[in-house]
């Protein structure tokens, strides 16, 4: 499920509670092995990232959080920011992957990563 920049959250009262149900019903899956979460390197979590991590830890869902944008930050901005990042969620290291779409930078290590979550479900 794609939910791009939590586009609910502009979204009325009665839709905003439909999406949460969504949400809830798709983590609820019982054949879901986890969840890819995109984060934009550049920015602290904002309280829709915050609002999707309470989700997903409700859910027990694994995640493996994908920093992305890596190519608009110098290499050693990126390792300070992805350290801020999986600082204030509270992940693991081995959950955190710093990603760029433009440069394919850890784009190997997200599919071993996903793969290792798929085969250890």
């Amino acid at each position: 499920m794609d939910l791009p920049g939590y586009g609910y959250a502009r979204a009325s009262h009665g839709r905003r509670t439909g999406f949460r149900r969504l949400v809830a019903g798709a983590l609820d899956r019982e054949r879901l092995a986890g969840a890819v979460w995109l984060l934009d390197l550049r920015h602290d979590p904002s309280a829709d990232d915050r609002t999707m991590q309470d989700a997903l830890a409700a859910a027990g869902t694994r995640v493996l959080a994908a920093l992305t944008k890596s190519d608009k930050l110098p290499r050693g901005q990126q390792r300070r920011r992805a350290e801020a990042v999986r600082a204030l969620l509270s992940l693991d290291e081995d959950q955190v992957i710093v990603t760029s779409a433009r440069t394919g930078e850890g784009v190997t290590e997200l599919r071993e990563a996903i793969e290792a979550l798929v085969r250890d479900a």
